[in-house]
């Protein structure tokens, strides 16, 4: 894959040129690592699909970036009373996906073939925010 890139729609529209198939992860940078928590394709017009994430929360709020974690996580002691509970991470905006990586595929069905392959390598519905395995195409 190619990236990572920040999931923003200026971002996409300079990366992708075209509309096809292709893959997707998305994530955060966690200090210099791209940290991928969704996997995810699209049969047709992966442009178009990524577009649809740009500010989507992630499905799991404890995987927003660490620098949205709550003030007791960071540091030992004492929180303030007014600082948020400790498995929160603040507002949707602070846990939405910040990046993206893609590729281009030659069909829906090698598309279908290599989502399958990155999420069985990102460790599944265990390791990533997707709630179940990737589904063939409806026909």
């Amino acid at each position: 894959m190619n990236g990572s890139y920040p999931l923003t729609h200026e971002a996409i529209d300079g990366m992708l040129t075209r509309s096809a198939p292709g893959n997707y992860a998305l994530g955060y940078m966690d200090g210099a690592v791209f940290t991928v928590f969704y996997v995810g394709r699209s049969d047709s017009d992966l442009r178009l699909r990524l577009h649809e994430w740009v500010g989507t929360p992630s499905r799991y709020r404890r995987y927003a970036p660490a620098t949205a974690a709550a003030y007791g996580v960071r540091h030992r002691g004492l929180s303030p009373l007014d600082a948020p509970a400790l498995d929160r991470v603040g507002s949707a905006v602070d846990s939405a996906y910040t990046r993206f990586a893609y590729s281009y595929a030659s069909s829906p069905r090698a598309a279908f073939e290599k989502e399958c392959r990155t999420f069985r390598d990102f460790g599944g519905s265990a390791g990533l925010d997707n709630e179940a395995p990737p589904a063939r195409a409806a026909s």
